[in-house]
Order: C-alpha cells, then sequence, then structure tokens
C-alpha cells in the first residue's frame, strides 16, 4: 500500500473535469512529482468529465474528493460551500493519516484560495504555494472585476487572520480583491505566471506593505509542458489534405485578441498561397464562426470544428504544420499581464508556433517561430507566405 500523501491541492476544478484550470493544476502536480490528496468541486452541472485528463497527474492522487458544493463561477454562497465542505473534507483526512505539509491552491477558480486560506488559519505550520492563473480584480482592460461577497462568518474569520497577519484587510466586499489578499497575506509563496502578472497585480494592491511580502515570496513560473508521451497517447480522425501546410487554433475568437486579424489575412493572400494553407479552428461555437467564414469567402481556406479532448489536442498539434497562439489586446500604456496557457502545450509538441503578439507581452518574450503584431494584417500576410513555403513531414497528413 503507498505512503499517505502529505501535500493536500485545493483545487476547485480539477480531473477529470474538462477545463483550462484542471489541466494546469494536474500539470502542476505531476511536475512537482510529489502525492497529493486533492479537494476539488463536483462541476458536473457546468463541465464535462474528460477521463484521459487523470492521465495529466503521473498517478499521484491518492486521495479524490470531489465535494457537494454548489457549483458556480465566483458566487459568494457557492464559495463559502466549498471552503466549508472542503475544510471537513480537510479535517477528517487529517484524523486519518496525521497532519499535512503543504498545501497547493489555484485560481481560477477564486474558491480555491478561500479553502486554502481556510485551511491555513486551521494549521499555521502547513506550508502553502498560492498560484494566479490571472488577475483577478482586474479585467484584460484593467477595469474592476466585481464578485460581491457577504459580511459574513466566513469573511470575518478571513479579515481576522488578514489583521494577525500584520496587514490591512480591504474595505471592499468585492470577493476577487478579498482572494488576492487571503493570498498575499498568508500563502508562504505566490505563484505567477510570468512578471507583468505579478507587477499588475501588486500595483493594484490596497496595501504597500502586503504588496512588498508579497514582492518577497512571489515565484514566476509559466505553466507546466505536458510530458512527452502524452502527445502520441490519443489519435484523430481529423484529415488533413496533402500537399496544403495546416495551421491549428485550438481557443475561442474573443473581440479583445488579436486573432481575427487572421481571417482578414487569408482574405487578402494571392489565390495561389492560399490554396497553399489551412486553418483549422477547435472552437466553442464552431456554428457561429463557420457562418462568417462562409460569409468571408473563406471556406476553401478554414476549417471549422469543436474542441476536442485534451489528450486529442496534444496529437493534432503534434500533426500540424503551424500552431497559431494570440495575445489579449491590452489598453494602450498598460502592460500585458497574461500569458496564454497554451503555449505551454504548443512548445512540447515540436511543431512550428505562430504568435500573434503585442509588443513587450510575456507572450512576445517567448521563442516563437513566427510572430506578427497584433492587429496588423499586412505582417499577418507575410507571415502566411512564409508558411506555405515550409518543408511538409507527409506523416503529419496521416489520421
Amino acid at each position: 500500500m503507498s505512503a499517505p500523501a502529505r501535500r493536500l491541492v485545493a483545487s476547485y476544478c480539477f480531473p477529470p473535469y474538462s477545463d483550462t484550470a484542471a489541466v494546469v493544476a494536474a500539470k502542476r502536480v505531476h511536475a512537482r512529482g510529489e502525492a497529493v490528496d486533492v479537494i476539488c468541486n463536483a462541476m458536473d452541472a457546468i463541465r464535462h468529465q474528460d477521463p484521459d485528463l487523470v492521465r495529466l497527474c503521473g498517478g499521484l492522487v491518492r486521495r479524490h474528493a470531489a465535494v457537494p458544493s454548489r457549483t458556480a463561477f465566483s458566487s459568494w454562497p457557492s464559495i463559502v460551500d466549498y471552503q466549508q465542505l472542503g475544510l471537513q473534507t480537510f479535517l477528517r483526512w487529517e484524523e486519518l493519516q496525521g497532519e499535512y505539509e503543504s498545501l497547493y491552491s489555484r485560481a481560477q477558480f477564486a474558491a480555491s484560495h478561500f479553502l486554502a486560506a481556510a485551511v491555513k488559519t486551521a494549521r499555521p505550520g502547513i506550508v502553502w504555494d498560492a498560484e494566479f492563473s490571472d488577475p483577478l480584480s482586474h479585467d484584460v482592460l484593467g477595469r474592476v472585476r466585481e464578485a460581491p461577497a457577504h459580511d459574513d462568518r466566513s469573511l470575518a474569520r478571513l479579515r481576522s487572520a488578514v489583521e494577525a497577519a500584520g496587514f490591512r484587510p480591504p474595505m471592499s466586499l468585492n470577493a476577487f480583491e478579498w482572494c488576492e489578499v487571503a493570498a498575499f497575506a498568508l500563502a508562504d509563496s505566490v505563484m505567477f505566471t510570468n512578471a507583468h502578472q505579478r507587477d499588475a497585480m501588486l500595483e493594484g494592491c490596497h496595501d504597500a506593505e502586503l504588496a512588498a511580502r508579497v514582492e518577497r515570496v512571489a515565484v514566476v513560473s509559466p505553466h507546466p509542458t505536458p510530458p512527452a508521451e502524452l502527445y502520441a497517447a490519443r489519435t484523430s480522425g481529423v484529415r488533413l489534405e496533402p500537399g496544403r501546410r495546416h495551421i491549428g487554433y485550438f481557443g475561442n475568437f474573443y473581440a479583445n485578441r488579436g486573432v481575427t486579424g487572421v481571417l482578414d489575412a487569408l482574405a487578402l493572400l494571392p489565390d495561389d498561397v492560399r490554396r497553399r494553407v489551412v486553418l483549422h479552428v477547435f472552437t466553442s461555437k464552431p456554428e457561429e464562426l463557420h457562418a462568417v467564414v462562409v460569409a468571408r469567402g473563406l471556406a476553401d481556406a478554414v476549417r471549422v470544428a469543436p474542441f476536442v479532448g485534451y489528450l486529442e489536442f496534444l496529437g493534432l498539434a503534434r500533426r500540424m504544420d503551424c500552431l497559431l497562439v494570440n495575445d489579449a489586446v491590452s489598453p494602450p500604456g498598460g502592460r500585458n499581464p497574461f500569458l496564454p496557457s497554451k503555449w505551454s502545450d504548443y512548445r512540447g509538441s515540436g511543431t512550428p508556433v505562430w504568435g500573434v503578439v503585442e509588443e513587450g507581452s510575456a507572450l512576445d518574450a517567448q521563442p516563437l517561430d513566427f510572430r506578427s503584431p497584433v492587429e496588423h494584417v499586412s505582417a499577418a500576410v507575410q507571415v502566411l507566405r512564409r508558411i506555405s513555403a515550409l518543408q511538409h513531414d507527409p506523416s503529419k497528413t496521416l489520421a
């Protein structure tokens, strides 16, 4: 019988539930290489299960509790529900096996850090590693993101814990700000995916002394890349036409992201170049995008399909001739605090990557094979010309 885990993971979303947050948390578990017990939310109401995702954990999960708390992205009752049921599970597990030594939590979703803060308050000696995927209290345009909290017992306990740590609690009842402050004040290390994200979140902190503490315990760590063997773990029936260069894009087309300019660039390509490239888009609303593609006369150069499972995505990423990743478009003069999580998956595939980037962003600093500025259509046209001339590996077109 394997030894009990001494590390606890508080991750509101975790495999087998299918979500980017679950994928990254599982990759963090694998990268650390230490056995863990996991407390997540039973997310069946809003997320489907993908059993393949469990393989990302590398067999390191000993106990897994999907607690039946109310499921929501950020409502205060759902946060408190998860916190209370999760804390009960943690205490029960400690009675069975003895105390945990360390704790990992990740937001998104915010509820993860609220449970971790309750665990840290109950067991001050536990070493808490808190990760932020993105800024919570501000959106991509720098505007305050609101999620109302209730001034109840849970918040009162957290307020006391922040004050006991020597810092001023927020004056607001914004759950997102409280989530950031809880981790900033109580966690032993605070992880950011890039330096711009760290700086943006600390600049928005209401307490200069608290921001100084986070600077001392901050860790900058991009998302881990999946193990190499997982890129060959699941085949796909997607057909890649011989004689063309295939560009893969996996994700949604957002209004504040620069990838729509790629469609403009495809429309401007000479016919002989456009016949040599195909953009494959795997997205959540394929019918809507397909209608746009047809209306723009691009059906010959763009294939639209629903999202695929994570392991199928990894396999497809390896088969493409190029992979497309794009920056969110941030306000003028601001530093882009986002590093797309897809980059960590793309870089392990061995396939060239094209980044549509903001100058000076975290993505712009990565070793991309091709790059063009966001909203710069003529530069995207030139990249498409270069991709059309790539040497093709015939084995990539095989299913």
